[in-house]
């Protein structure tokens, strides 16, 4: 037991030995300097730790942000697109649906013949491009119905919905009324004799050359639909409204963009 109690006592020495140097005035200052060092060695690399992971951190929220910008300024040309698209849809379908009155009809008058078959007064006034009503023209037909007949030109939906200037919308040309209990050739003209164009263009802007030429071929129009075609013409073709009169009523006549005629009386208001 001397051995291992010698060498004991030898560490336990050499440890006090050790204590007491560090405790010497030079050394405590040396340990207290190198735990210092070890303190702001350790702070700093957490700092810079931290300041690493907050850099990080805020570019990627930077680059979220950015990104976010972009989905945000897509998506608001995506909606501008939309509402463009949508109020040229509109746009469309209003021209598609749309009408304009071209004349009015008053019945001025009612009687029956010695056949007690009635005889009706009108006065028909037709409007010019503009709206504008023309001159009145009173005319008589025989019969308990009464038709108005004009030749119609309709063009292709196409045309009609994006407002070309030339066949955006259906074209009219009033000639003749006639009763139910006459033939149609023995009822009074509407346009005037020798008419070529339509007397709504007698009024305000006269007709393009290429508007002359649609109705001095019209009927070629009608019986060549493959070249009408070509030209945007979707139909040409006679089209008469028919009403059994009340005396003393009015009705308006009315011409659809991409359609006919119409005829509704107007009620009093």
């Amino acid at each position: 037991m001397g051995a291992p109690l010698s060498r004991a006592r030898a560490a336990i020495n050499g440890m006090g030995a050790l204590l007491r140097d560090l405790l010497r005035p030079t050394n405590l200052l040396a340990v207290v300097v190198l735990l210092t060092l070890s303190y702001i060695g350790i702070t700093y690399l957490m700092a810079s730790y931290r300041q690493a992971r907050l850099d990080r951190e805020r570019r990627e929220l930077e680059e979220a942000v950015a990104d976010l910008r972009q989905r945000n300024d897509a998506l608001r040309r995506a909606v501008r697109q939309l509402e463009a698209q949508n109020a040229e849809l509109r746009t469309f379908v209003a021209r598609l649906g749309a009408e304009s009155r071209v004349a009015q009809v008053r019945v001025v008058g009612q009687r029956l013949d010695s056949q007690n078959v009635p005889l009706w007064t009108f006065e028909f006034t037709e409007n010019d491009r503009a709206g504008k009503p023309l001159a009145a023209k009173v005319l008589t037909v025989r019969g308990a119905e009464v038709y108005f007949d004009a030749l119609v030109i309709k063009f292709t939906d196409d045309l009609v919905k994006v407002g070309d200037p030339l066949r955006g919308r259906s074209l009219h040309f009033f000639r003749r009324a006639f009763g139910s209990a006459q033939e149609p050739r023995e009822g009074p003209m509407l346009a005037a004799s020798g008419s070529v164009v339509p007397d709504a263009y007698r009024s305000g802007a006269a007709p393009s050359a290429f508007e002359q030429a649609l109705w001095l071929r019209f009927w070629h129009w009608a019986e060549h639909p493959d070249e009408a075609e070509a030209e945007g013409i979707r139909v040409a073709q006679i089209e008469a409204v028919g009403i059994r009169p009340v005396p003393g009523a009015t009705y308006r006549i009315t011409l659809e963009h991409d359609g006919g005629l119409n005829i509704k009386r107007e009620l009093p208001r």
